[in-house]
């Protein structure tokens, strides 16, 4: 599991740890120690380890700036002083609704048409999280085959709109169930 570590102080990083699926079947949380896996000194978040390997290689999406990052590695048993390396895959788009900053929204899930990807973007016209869906290639997910033109969710309920950061809606995860797509999501950076 890839998460943002902040201590309030620095600048916010990934850490990897791991369970082991028999601690986790009997709810026995006990992870492993956490390990900062992109480098110091570089705003770093939106993190997962892709589902399937790239290339014989684990894929780790993140987002380093305003723009989702790849790094495709042959170990997720980091060092702690091994760091992601930034390649730019999923840009801004000038004048769109996620022309600001763009970044992941969960764990992307496989589909019949490919993998389904959501992600973050904000506007730099109102500074409004919303988020929209990304299509990629069965076989090499670093391929786009489709991204939404408008989004999929913007700020509508009081809650998305007001909150400790106003106008917020911020995907976290998500499941296929049939044809049917569920998302949880946070609004205004203070519900789920």
């Amino acid at each position: 599991m890839c998460y943002t570590a902040y201590d309030g102080i620095h600048a916010p990083r990934i850490a990897l740890t791991s369970i082991t699926l028999e601690n986790f079947k009997n709810k026995y949380w006990e992870w492993s120690k956490p390990v900062l896996i992109s480098p110091p000194h570089f705003d770093n978040k939106d993190a997962c380890v892709f589902p399937a390997k790239v290339d014989g290689q684990y894929m780790i999406i993140h987002r380093v700036g305003y723009d989702i990052d790849f790094d495709l590695v042959n170990t997720l048993d980091f060092d702690g002083n091994t760091w992601l390396n930034e390649n730019r895959w999923i840009t801004v788009r000038p004048g769109m609704w996620d022309d600001l900053k763009v970044g992941l929204a969960g764990t992307p899930v496989l589909i019949d048409e490919g993998w389904l990807m959501l992600y973050h973007g904000v506007s730099s016209a109102d500074h409004t999280y919303r988020s929209g869906a990304l299509l990629l290639d069965k076989k090499d997910p670093r391929i786009v085959l489709g991204r939404s033109y408008y989004p999929l969710i913007e700020p509508q309920e009081e809650y998305e709109k007001f909150g400790q950061v106003n106008n917020v809606v911020f995907p976290e995860g998500y499941v296929v169930r049939g044809r049917e797509l569920i998302v949880y999501y946070g609004g205004g950076d203070q519900v789920v």
